[in-house]
């Protein structure tokens, strides 16, 4: 009887010799996939990274312009001696300077022989803001009866000074003191502080702090009285 040939049939070490090796083989495999893939994560990160710390700097850069004081450029002028902490009776010192809804220059020379209302004030001051609507509802009774309203607005920023003045709905002018070189002329001491002056160009009239309607329309009053 032919019989046909026997293939040799592996011993147990060959053939955990060979699955081992596959094994390795197809481990090495993943190990490499993982370690191509590890490179492109750590990268996405950083690029996110980078990013944020972009539109961070931009962000601050832009917040900072909002909040710059003013520029140097836009400074005040002032002729005339210092007032005293009791100015009633004394000549107002005259200032000039940049308004602060544009580039237009304005004085308090430009008022001469007018009654006229100087309000110094700052859109950073809570006490100003307390009194901002009262001074413009009155400015705006009290114009018609020829009375000239002039705000100074001390040390501020141009978007902050602009955003009081829309909040407000003021419309008469304000000079821009960036330096409160007008405030020191006015002896100054916080804000706000209203002054009156006459025809004559002498103040008759001082209040510290916040206005109520009632107190201001009785300066008002008294100073149209006076002529």
């Amino acid at each position: 009887m032919t019989t046909w040939p026997q293939e040799p049939v592996p011993n147990d070490e060959s053939a955990v010799e060979a699955t081992t090796m596959t094994m390795q083989s197809e481990g090495g495999a993943d190990a490499d996939q993982v370690e191509t893939a590890e490179p492109s994560a750590t990268s996405s990160r950083r690029i996110g990274i980078f990013i944020l710390a972009v539109i961070v700097v931009v962000a601050l850069v832009l917040f900072g312009f909002a909040l710059a004081p003013r520029s140097s450029s836009a400074t005040a002028n002032v002729t005339g001696p210092r007032l005293s902490a009791d100015p009633i009776g004394s000549m107002a010192p005259v200032f000039s300077g940049t308004q602060v809804t544009g580039d237009q220059q304005i004085s308090l020379a430009d008022y001469k022989g007018k009654t006229v209302v100087v309000n110094f004030w700052a859109s950073w001051c809570t006490t100003c803001k307390a009194e901002a609507q009262v001074v413009a509802d009155v400015a705006k009774r009290w114009e018609a009866k020829g009375v000239v309203f002039l705000g100074v607005d001390t040390h501020d920023t141009t978007a902050g000074a602009h955003t009081y003045y829309q909040t407000y709905g003021l419309d008469y002018p304000s000079v821009v003191d960036p330096d409160s070189r007008i405030g020191a002329s006015y002896g100054v001491s916080g804000l706000p502080e209203t002054y009156v002056i006459n025809s004559k160009g002498e103040v008759i009239d001082k209040y510290i702090s916040s206005l109520d309607e009632a107190t201001f329309t009785t300066m008002l009053e008294k100073a149209v009285a006076a002529g």
